[in-house]
């Protein structure tokens, strides 16, 4: 069959219209039975994740078998779900990092603006102008990803459920059109089963076609303005779930057979995007289109062209070649090479399976040992009874004695163990379990283990990346051709609401070509080079993003402290800070800085250094962090942690035996110079402090008091 297909397919574009529909047919029957094997995999992967470890498609009676029907309370056959919990895992710490656009600006080229002197303002004007538009058009590109389509759903969770369909079952799509009544961008996510594609190639643009086969109610069927009036007559509902008969018998044992009514009604709709090349019979069938001209333009023969056709139940609805460069999907695959490979579920599967046997025969031993195992005569017999007072056992010769209960043995969940490293050693243990080792508590720690889980999943979140972008590139393709009318854009920056407005490129030049007056707008183009930016962030931790926003806090105060950064790099350093510390609407605030640098910020007088330095240093006296307790502390600590170290090391006996008497001077450390007591310290074995001891503060203190006293003094004799 497949050669008779590669016969027609090579002659596709001489299939006229009305055979269409037994071309879509021989492409799907190609591409059904390439897959078959695939589908059966798939459809014990859904089970899988749903709980059912014990329920499969028999491959000898194609029927479904579920072993755990037969399970009792003493029999119990348990299904754990630690596959299921670990691909989620995955999809939460892929998803972690929000992915951000970048649209690169329009190159402005210096020579362009020309300038006597040294300054170009028109070309720092331009070149700012281009940055400006780049940034809106971003801006564009998030407004689309976090917006409801209309569909309930934004595009940002529908590739989260594109990353958990990949991880059951190889691969996911995206569909991406245009809505033209509204000129709105339309998404949709399809599942490994609804696409019918040739498995074997390594990308889904190197196809010759790709056919998208999902079931919809006639009532849609039949308002759709594209359909051909005379054929829509032609067609009658089937009721399938799906189009693959194993992904109908999935549903149909999740969710039972329908008994649908005429207004429920539904037929498998497949749309089929056929890759075709210019030739004469195509050519004059292109021409024949209303927006032939257009699709023709810049195309020679031979040239690639995308045919879109629509059919249901074998009848033809709609025939129509298409302006598209690439069939309008986005795939996504955690791992390069062929379409259809390794689903990620199962490499956990086979352990998974143990584990579920190994814990139903501990819990089936629990049963047995809770109850007792009791010995009796050959021939005799003998009942137990339960009653409110206790058991009642009545025999009829010899009393049965009870067997003495034999305890679990230890290798078991030694095994157990095993089996669920075994599982966690290819998933993220620490991020979907929260598993973190004995001893590990500081922040610093875990985030080593989060950044090293993340670290193995490297090519999946390059293969992200890369399907992020994909989409971005085809939403500005529709917007350029699909936005006639301007669609305004409102976003918050910095509590401030802003707005602009844009339009497709095809519609701005089709404007100013007829003069027609067109607001300032920015035109989005299919052309824009675009970038997606994945910001891991400071920290996986909230403690650690608190940790992290501190020193890079205090880093700033003492770059803008040396005249190195201006004040408005530290003002939106500060912003952050507070959203880090969760400080709630930082708009109030702001708007008070901003305030304040739009009059200037006076500069600090040494007298008022000295006073911050001061109330600085109270602080820290007060909450123990420095002073003669922190000090003390200190002491205590560096002298316990040098004990330890040399009685780790064995030293200690030898340091303390070999230890020289030198002559010296007796003299009292709290009456000793700052550098006398560094060379004490250092004598007597201890690290030199580096903070500021207390006397020191002490000092520093009263003289600070002293010269506030003196100030206010001299300001009272000159106002006398």
């Amino acid at each position: 069959m497949a050669e008779n297909f590669q016969i027609k397919y090579e002659g596709s574009s001489n299939v006229e219209t009305e055979d269409i529909g037994l071309l879509v047919e021989d492409m799907k029957n190609v591409a059904k039975n390439r897959r078959r094997i695939f589908e059966r995999r798939w459809y014990d992967n859904s089970f899988f994740d749903d709980g059912f470890h014990f329920r499969y498609l028999s491959r000898a009676t194609n029927k479904i078998i579920d072993s755990s029907d037969k399970a009792t309370i003493y029999t119990p056959q348990r299904s754990i779900p630690k596959s299921s919990r670990q691909i989620r895992g995955i999809a939460n710490l892929l998803l972690s990092a929000d992915p951000t656009p970048t649209v690169y600006p329009n190159v402005v080229k210096k020579e362009d603006f020309p300038s006597q002197g040294q300054e170009n303002p028109a070309y720092d004007e331009a070149l700012k102008r281009a940055k400006t538009i780049a940034q809106q058009k971003g801006q564009w590109l998030i407004d689309e990803w976090t917006r409801d389509d209309g569909s309930g759903e934004t595009i940002l969770d529908k590739l989260a459920f594109m990353v958990i369909l990949t991880l059951k079952y190889g691969i996911s799509y995206l569909k991406i059109w245009p809505d033209p009544s509204e000129e709105k961008i339309r998404t949709s996510v399809r599942d490994a089963f609804d696409i019918y594609v040739l498995g074997n190639l390594t990308s889904i643009y190197d196809a010759p076609f790709i056919i998208d086969s999902v079931p919809m109610s006639i009532a849609a069927i039949k308002a759709n303005p594209l359909f051909d009036e005379t054929q829509l007559a032609k067609i009658t509902p089937d009721n399938k779930k799906a189009s693959s008969e194993i992904k109908e018998a999935y549903l149909q044992a999740r969710y039972g057979k329908d008994s649908s009514s005429d207004q429920a009604a539904t037929l498998i709709l497949n749309e089929a995007f056929v890759k075709e090349y210019l030739d004469d019979e195509n050519t004059e069938r292109i021409r024949a289109q209303e927006d032939g001209e257009i699709i023709l333009k810049n195309k020679k023969k031979g040239s690639p062209i995308i045919r879109q056709m629509f059919t249901a139940g074998g009848v033809w609805l709609y025939d129509h070649y298409t302006n598209l460069s690439e069939y309008p999907y986005v795939d996504y695959r955690v791992e390069p090479g062929p379409l259809y490979n390794v689903p990620m579920i199962e490499r956990f599967i086979p352990a998974n399976k143990s584990l579920d046997s190994v814990v139903s025969r501990v819990e089936r031993y629990t049963h047995t040992m809770v109850t007792g195992a009791w010995l009796k005569r050959k021939g005799e017999s003998f009942q137990i009874n339960n009653v409110a007072g206790g058991q009642m056992i009545e025999y009829e010769a010899t009393p049965p004695t009870q067997a003495q209960v034999a305890p679990l043995p230890a290798f078991v969940y030694n095994f157990i163990g095993l089996l669920t490293n075994f599982i966690e050693e290819q998933g993220v243990s620490t991020t979907t379990l929260g598993k973190i080792p004995t001893g590990v508590k500081a922040h610093s720690a875990i985030e080593s283990l989060k950044e090293s889980e993340y670290a193995n999943l490297v090519i999946p979140s390059r293969r992200l990346k890369s399907s992020i972008k994909k989409i971005a590139q085809k939403c500005l393709e529709i917007a350029d051709e699909s936005f006639i009318e301007p669609h305004e854009v409102t976003y918050k920056d910095k509590g401030e609401v802003k707005s602009f407005k844009v339009i497709g490129k095809s519609a701005y030049d089709q404007r100013k070509k007829l003069k027609v007056e067109t607001p300032d707008v920015v035109p989005l183009s299919k052309d824009e080079r675009v970038d997606i930016e994945i910001e891991q962030g400071m920290a996986y931790t909230k403690e650690g993003q608190k940790a992290t926003m501190q020193q890079v806090m205090n880093t700033m105060i003492q770059l803008l402290g040396a005249q190195a950064i201006p004040p408005e790099a530290l003002q939106l350093v500060a912003e952050k800070y507070l959203r880090v510390y969760q400080f709630g609407s930082t708009e109030e605030f702001m708007d008070v800085l901003d305030e304040a640098f739009d009059q200037g910020m006076p500069s600090m007088n040494e007298q008022q250094m000295l006073m911050i330095k001061t109330a600085l240093l109270e602080a820290l006296k007060d909450a123990g962090e420095v002073g003669e307790e922190a000090s003390n502390n200190r002491i205590m600590e560096n002298k316990v942690g040098l004990l330890e170290a040399l009685k780790e090391s064995g030293l200690a006996k030898k340091t303390f035996g070999e230890s020289e008497v030198k002559e010296s001077v007796s003299i009292s450390y709290k009456d000793a110079p700052e550098d006398v007591k560094r060379q004490m310290e250092s004598g007597a074995g201890y690290q030199p402090s580096q903070g500021i001891s207390p006397v020191e503060i002490d000092q520093q203190i009263k003289i600070s008091q002293a010269l506030n006293s003196q100030n206010n003094q001299k300001g009272v004799n000159e106002h006398g």
